[in-house]
């Protein structure tokens, strides 16, 4: 069975929480046993394989660029890696100076407890560690963001600063799934539920649609995410099964 013949089919899926598993340091996780396995025998099947991520191109490729013909769309959107290539939305270059002088000051400013992550055009403060500090890191944050003109992005034990540039999931997934007929997405936060939304409007829009939103079920999972989901499954150590019963049925699938 080939791309061809089962084509218009995709699947997309967030990374954090929905392929791997939470950890402290963001730095140190991994996809868990099995996914990239699973998604190279997805990508053979499909026409389509997506990661949509708040992390940076760069961190993503470390992790999937090896899968066939993985699309990788990092910083919600901002950025977006296919064949090698990657490319930024428009106007996002030109935030890289301000966060970078936010992430500075964040170093000198912040309790050395609060893990801060760069990534390049944004930058993600996680309390995790040291969640006495939430109100203390997202109070920085929002006076941050209200000063240099950043959106504030807040996720479970999180405070995002990222561009004030209107890509979120939701955008990538009407983007990318225009000429889809079939379509798969994974998530476990917040903003996944622009994608959850973009999907079901893409399903009605047109007839012979289907649109299947899973929602991956741990301790952070958003509650309004498990309401709207079409399927949850338990924990990202699920997930690779889960690919491999899909990626089984379409192998068996008659042609045409």
């Amino acid at each position: 069975m080939t791309r061809t013949s089962l084509g218009g089919r995709g699947f997309y899926f967030d990374f954090d929480g929905t392929l791997s598993r939470i950890q402290v340091d963001p730095a140190t996780v991994l996809p868990v046993p099995g996914a990239v396995e699973a998604l190279t025998r997805l990508a053979g099947l499909v026409s389509a394989v997506g990661i949509v991520s708040a992390r940076p191109v760069d961190f993503l490729r470390s992790r999937f660029g090896d899968v066939p013909g993985v699309v990788l769309h990092g910083l919600y959107g901002l950025e977006r890696w296919q064949s090698g290539t990657t490319t930024s939305a428009p106007d996002a270059e030109r935030w890289e100076p301000v966060a970078a002088a936010l992430l500075a000051r964040a170093r000198e400013e912040l309790p050395g407890e609060i893990l801060i992550e760069d990534k390049r055009l944004s930058l993600a403060l996680h309390y995790r560690r040291a969640p006495r500090f939430e109100e203390h890191a997202v109070q920085w944050a929002r006076e941050q963001a209200h000063h240099h003109g950043m959106l504030l992005e807040l996720g479970p034990m999180t405070a995002e600063l990222k561009p004030p540039i209107d890509r979120d999931k939701g955008t990538v997934l009407t983007e990318a799934t225009s000429g889809l007929r079939c379509v798969w997405y994974f998530g476990d936060g917040a903003p996944d539920l622009a994608a959850f939304r973009a999907l079901s409007g893409w399903s009605l829009a047109s007839p012979g649609r289907t649109a299947v939103r899973i929602a991956v079920r741990h301790p952070d999972t958003d509650a309004a995410l498990l309401q709207e989901a079409d399927l949850v499954v338990d924990g990202p150590d699920a997930v690779p099964g889960l690919l491999d019963a899909v990626s089984t049925a379409l192998a068996h699938r008659p042609s045409g």
